[in-house]
């Protein structure tokens, strides 16, 4: 399984492919149903998103991976409704009149000019057209008139899909339309190496079932069979090759060739009953349904053959009288020879951009990466005071170690940054930070999230996708909101956490990963192991090193600096040139209990900076509601020394309370853990009003 994994990623297609779907559902559908070319590119490991990605895909020389015209057969099959669109796309592409240079696969076919041509150099072609994945290997067979076949081999990692094949014979039907004298072509599918399984999988409403040599399609409310398949031995019958047959066989062919003959599997089941337990078993359709997804619908027809070794395929076809010659040989070939100098000029071209692109690409790759580091380093966490300052050191020794840690505090204290400053000052800073907020997923999304799917493990799965752990691997994941997971998610989280491995949903092989852990949640997760929500086994390997992450009412002496902060991040964006705050509004934002916490005084200065006419914002720019509040509770101070003065007697006041507490209210104990005299302390409290707590 794991090597079919590695195949799978390695597995490469021409944009010659790509650029015949879009131009299809272009001319056909127009802009009102267009497909989605950015998501094509989503989780393909390894391949950068292009700046443009339908150019990209409509560039007949560009190559990209095999999953990204997977998911593109299944976008224009939902958009159009038809599961043969690959096929009409196809040829159509072939039937119109193509503006611009041809491809080097149109010169080639040009330059051949006729089917029997084209399926002599049909390894060649299939070498070319869809590089190591796909084999294919033409013959003849003499009868009363020559019928002409093809063979068409997918590797075990690239199993064909629906769209794969439809597409292959549209092309195939379309290439042989390209000969001057054929009027009609058919590519008919005699033998599929379609599975029955991997059909049934593009309909989730539908599932397979065997027993024995049966093999039943249902529908996931029944059992009762739609479709009944058959195990059949399949018959072998040895051709001799004509000799353009055998011109160009490398090797790597579907079936060799001995003494100029090849033996292929035909759909006649006669076969010699001492033959029989060796013969190439493959399943017959016995009983024919049709499978339905919405207006999808695939028609397993009866006699029909599936899960072969190979796909066969007969080619019946029509040819009118030859017309008289249009050119010369001389002209063909200088004809021929401007078109293949053409090509590899602008073949020269593209590889010249390609370089300068990628090279680009790199340098801002670094860029942005020492961008990053510098914004989640030490110094891009803004703060001054005590308890920001204790948090930086406590960050700082974490980091250098790989322990889990869940950090614990109020919404909006700024959390998920703390978390990529322990990254990005990690050993891991090179691997990828993933973060995910698990309380903005169901437990099914969540779950999916976490660990990635396979396809068809519920409806909507229509291919296999990683999870964020398989993505953070090498590196860190951020799991904000942990105190929202269910107890099922809870369960498989440990495993991840004890044993460094898990499975897919829907999937049974287990995958390892080395990932470190970081949590947050804003619930007192002790609470909830008490109460019975949250796993105490799961608290407790979260629970390593936990840190509490101050609000912002705690650190007044940071909110200056964070205005400050806030005003040079935003003033670009919002192209003002705002430069600072007034004494007056600064002593307003100093007395605000913020709730919200960094985050609420962030949307505060935005805002204040949208409305904002000066280069300094004031008491005036702030958001009415909040101008109230803060005008009713006290006069604000009109001078950096009455600010000073203000947050002295904040942080005193706060000290006092909170010495009142520790002490159960008694002012004696207090004042010794303040360090004052009991008098001294009941002055303070009667100059802030607390003259009602008794000592």
């Amino acid at each position: 399984m794991v090597q079919e994994k590695i195949e799978e990623k390695q597995a490469w297609v021409t944009c010659f492919f790509t650029n015949i779907l879009l131009s299809y559902m272009r001319e056909n559908l127009g802009e009102r149903k267009a497909i989605d070319c950015p998501s094509l590119f989503r989780g393909i490991d390894g391949f950068e998103m292009p700046a443009n990605p339908e150019s990209f895909l409509r560039d007949v020389n560009n190559w990209v991976p095999l999953a990204i015209i997977r998911e593109l057969h299944l976008q224009c099959e939902r958009i159009s409704e038809r599961k043969d669109i690959a096929y009409h796309a196809a040829r159509a592409y072939f039937e119109a009149d193509r503006e611009g240079a041809p491809s080097l696969f149109e010169i080639i076919f040009r330059v051949l000019n006729d089917l029997r041509s084209v399926l002599g150099y049909a390894n060649l072609v299939g070498s070319l057209v869809q590089v190591s994945y796909l084999k294919l290997q033409a013959f003849e067979k003499q009868r009363p008139a020559p019928d002409l076949y093809m063979l068409a081999e997918f590797n075990p990692s690239a199993r064909p899909a629906v769209g794969s094949v439809n597409l292959l014979r549209g092309i195939c039907e379309g290439i042989a339309l390209l000969d001057p004298i054929t009027e009609q072509v058919q590519c008919i599918e005699e033998i599929s190496q379609l599975w029955i399984e991997d059909i049934i999988r593009e309909f989730p409403n539908f599932s397979v079932r065997r027993e024995g040599d049966r093999l039943y399609v249902h529908s996931r409310d029944s059992q009762q069979p739609i479709v009944e398949a058959i195990k059949v031995p399949l018959k072998t019958e040895v051709i001799p090759l004509s000799p353009e047959f055998r011109l160009h066989l490398p090797e790597a062919v579907v079936e060799p060739s001995r003494d100029g003959r090849i033996a292929v599997l035909t759909n006649m089941e006669e076969i010699d009953p001492e033959k029989k337990s060796n013969a190439v078993a493959a399943y017959k359709i016995v009983r024919p349904g049709v499978v339905s997804d919405g207006p999808l619908v695939y028609p397993f027809d009866e006699g029909i053959i599936y899960n072969a070794p190979y796909s066969l395929f007969r080619f019946v076809w029509q040819r009118g009288p030859k017309p008289q010659a249009r050119l010369s040989a001389e002209n063909v070939r200088q004809e021929i020879s401007q078109l293949l100098f053409n090509y590899v000029k602008q073949t020269q071209i593209r590889m010249v951009q390609f370089n300068i692109e990628k090279r680009r690409l790199t340098l801002e790759n670094i860029q942005l990466r020492r961008q990053i580091e510098q914004e989640y380093s030490f110094a891009g966490i803004v703060g001054g005071s005590h308890k920001t300052l204790d948090l930086f050191r406590l960050v700082r020794s974490i980091a250098e170690t790989d322990v889990t840690v869940i950090l614990q505090g109020e919404t909006g204290t700024g959390k998920e940054l703390i978390a990529r400053a322990i990254h990005y000052n990690s050993p891991r800073k090179a691997k990828r930070f993933v973060a995910v907020n698990c309380g903005a997923l169901s437990e099914t999304l969540l779950e999916s999230e976490l660990f990635g799917h396979e396809k068809g493990a519920f409806t909507g799965a229509t291919a296999q996708r990683k999870g964020i752990f398989e993505v953070a691997d090498g590196g860190t994941l951020f799991l904000d909101e942990i105190g929202e997971i269910t107890p099922a998610t809870q369960v498989k989280l440990l495993r991840v956490l004890q044993d460094g491995e898990f499975q897919r949903v829907g999937g049974s092989d287990t995958i390892k990963v080395d990932v470190r852990i970081l949590a947050a949640t804003n619930k007192n997760l002790e609470e909830l192991v008490k109460k019975g929500p949250f796993r105490q086994d799961l608290y407790y390997r979260l629970n390593v090193f936990p840190i509490m992450v101050p609000p912002l009412r705690e650190r007044l002496d940071d909110i200056p600096l964070l205005v400050s902060h806030f005003i040079d991040k935003r003033k670009q964006s919002l192209n003002k040139k705002v430069t600072g705050a007034s004494p007056q509004l600064m002593g307003m934002l100093m007395a605000h209990p913020w709730p919200g916490n960094v985050r609420e005084l962030e949307n505060v200065i935005q805002r204040m900076m949208v409305v904002c006419k000066g280069e300094i914002l004031d008491v005036e720019d702030l958001p009415v509601e909040m101008r109230g509040k803060l005008s009713e509770a006290k006069p604000q101070p009109k001078d950096l020394r009455g600010i000073a003065r203000e947050s002295a007697e904040m942080i005193e006041k706060r000290a006092i309370l909170d010495a009142l507490e520790k002490t159960s209210g008694n002012v004696t104990q207090a004042a010794k853990a303040l360090g004052v005299s009991r008098a001294t302390l009941q002055n303070k409290m009667k100059a802030y009003g607390l003259r009602g707590i008794k000592g």
